[in-house]
């Protein structure tokens, strides 16, 4: 007897599915297109709501497929060498980076010097 019923379920089913698409591909809201083809617009919608959990579910959803971007970090140049600080008769640091031009250093110590005496 469960077999009969069920046989029942999925002609009804399917009958209500096709109904659906007709409503779908009319472009009628639900009451306009059960009026024009004479059907209870509360149906309608209810085997919209059964196939829409029924059927439907078991279509994957479609993702946009998934485009992957290799990252690289820039590895910082090595830090210059060493550096070191002049400590001036004022108290004053001046910090001297490695590679400096000796003569412009010269000149900014005696200016610093000047300025402060």
């Amino acid at each position: 007897m469960a077999k009969a019923s069920s046989v029942v379920a999925e002609t009804a089913a399917a009958r209500w599915a096709r109904h659906l698409e007709a409503l779908e591909q009319s472009g009628l809201s639900v009451r306009k297109f059960a009026a024009r083809e004479g059907l209870k617009a509360g149906s309608l919608s209810f085997w919209k709501w059964k196939l829409d959990r029924t059927v439907r579910p078991a279509e994957a959803p479609r993702i946009a497929p998934l485009k992957f971007v290799e990252l690289t970090a820039e590895i910082p140049a090595a830090p210059p060498g060493p550096s070191f600080e002049v400590v001036l008769v004022s108290g004053r640091v001046v910090r001297v980076p490695s590679g400096f031009d000796a003569a412009e250093l010269a000149r900014l110590v005696a200016a610093v010097e000047e300025v402060c005496s």
